[in-house]
């Protein structure tokens, strides 16, 4: 018990140095800079203009939801083609449960409905699986970067120029560099 004491001393003896040190300093402190949000507040807007073009866009952010944002894009009603798309990020608190849940979604890829893609890559993420429909024009896309997983699910009826899987993957790419660059 008599050291407890002595270690208390110490601590305040260290703490009141700290406090003199920047008094009576001529240094001015580095001015704050803006932190950027940590959640995109609208998802939709880092889509692509051209990779949404025709498209109504619905986004909602929510920092503690799983997913933390989504975009939800589609068609006019009765347009041809009638596109649907869904694009969800969700930021984890490390970068092993991003990976465990990338791997989450790469299992779940239905084979009867998708032909997987292998050696599929997204640039900006660190890596990406993929599976493009067997019989429809659709595409089911997840990308880890760091401890953010994307995900990018595209449909159209009918078939559509480009492609659902090259849509898909110009989204994601384009959504990956706007959060880099924001």
């Amino acid at each position: 018990m008599a050291g407890l004491g002595r270690g208390r001393t110490t601590l305040g003896l260290v703490a009141a140095g700290l406090v003199l040190t920047g008094c009576g300093s001529t240094e001015e402190p580095e001015p704050l800079q803006p932190v950027p949000p940590a959640v995109p507040a609208d998802l939709c807007a880092s889509v692509p203009e051209d990779a949404r073009a025709g498209l109504t866009a619905s986004s909602s952010a929510d920092q503690t939801g799983n997913p933390t944002a989504a975009c939800s894009l589609r068609s006019a009603p009765g347009a041809r083609p009638d596109v649907r798309v869904a694009v969800t990020w969700t930021q984890l608190n490390d970068e092993d449960s991003a990976s465990g849940v990338l791997d989450s979604q790469c299992r779940s890829i239905d084979p009867q409905e998708f032909a997987r893609q292998d050696g599929f890559q997204v640039e900006g993420g660190d890596e990406a699986c993929a599976g493009k429909g067997k019989s429809a024009d659709s595409a089911t896309i997840a990308v880890l970067s760091a401890r953010e997983v994307l995900t990018v699910r595209v449909s159209s009826d009918p078939a559509g120029r480009p492609d659902a899987l090259t849509r898909g993957t110009a989204m994601a790419e384009g959504v990956l560099a706007q959060l880099a660059a924001e």
